[in-house]
């Protein structure tokens, strides 16, 4: 059986309970592109290791409005991605041992063509940090087809799972700065890998026992490009901290910066930085 649990809801309508079975998940309304100040409430988390909720997002104020963008009704985008459900939370299988200590928030924004067709899928805020999963999610969600907007033009919404991990091993914040500046020794390797995503990259990092960083993750609100991330993700995992607040203990470190960080030399570091760094 599935160690996620998948359950979709719109802010400003009921929680929706699942089974443990994963037998039924219920979507509401699809957000078309327009600024969005209403606060959204939080999906309610599940109280077992290992699971996962989710939920649509969107905007009530945009309903029954003439818009310069298409519509999905909420049942649409529910009936479209109800069948994608179990393959979506079996994404979190792809963390492997990090699932003793990943957990967090993964959103994505959906881009719907004017045909139904998914066009992109992004994550725009990270709060898990593993790559494998996050790309085995954008991958699932490129599959999902929806009805075709009405209007006949694209829209977009954002979809959002909670992960929560199997609770062996507890996790605290570290110092962005202090994790990048670690990075700055192979930033010329990193450079080689090529541009991550076309808007800035957001770097999420888990330092286990011992000083190996054993888990990675990107956020960006452009489209990353697999090859990039996949060959940066290997290249930080072979780094040791040795000399991380809690190297010797059980607890993981988690890091959050931006990818442009690891490539700016630490403050009193000499060492000159490679010219294909700098054009970085």
């Amino acid at each position: 059986m599935y160690n996620a649990l998948l359950e979709m809801r719109l802010h400003f309508t009921l929680l929706l309970g699942l089974a443990v079975t994963l037998a039924g998940g219920c979507a509401t309304e699809s957000e078309v592109r327009q600024a969005d100040t209403t606060p959204r409430t939080q999906a309610k988390k599940s109280q077992h290791k290992g699971w996962a909720t989710g939920e649509v997002a969107g905007d009530d104020r945009d309903m029954g409005m003439e818009m310069s963008v298409g519509y999905l009704d909420e049942h649409s985008v529910d009936r479209a991605i109800r069948p994608h459900e179990r393959a979506m939370a079996a994404c979190f299988t792809r963390a492997g041992q990090a699932r003793q200590y990943l957990s967090g928030q993964i959103v994505m924004r959906f881009v719907v063509s004017a045909t139904g067709a998914t066009s992109d899928v992004q994550v725009i805020k990270n709060g898990l940090g593993s790559y494998p999963v996050e790309s085995c999610l954008v991958l699932q969600a490129r599959q999902i087809v929806f009805p075709a907007p009405e209007g006949r033009r694209s829209t977009d919404f954002e979809y959002s799972m909670n992960f929560t991990s199997t609770g062996e091993r507890a996790v605290i914040p570290w110092s962005g700065e202090e994790m990048a500046r670690h990075l700055y020794g192979i930033s010329s390797d990193l450079a080689n890998c090529g541009d991550i995503g076309g808007s800035d990259v957001d770097v999420i990092a888990y330092v286990e026992p011992g000083g190996a960083i054993g888990s990675v993750g990107f956020a960006s609100q452009g489209t990353l490009d697999p090859t990039a991330a996949i060959c940066a993700m290997a290249l930080m995992r072979k780094i040791r901290i040795s000399d991380a607040p809690t190297s010797h203990s059980s607890v993981v470190l988690r890091a959050t910066f931006p990818m442009t960080l690891a490539f700016e030399r630490p403050v009193g570091d000499t060492h000159k930085l490679s010219k294909r760094s700098k054009r970085r």
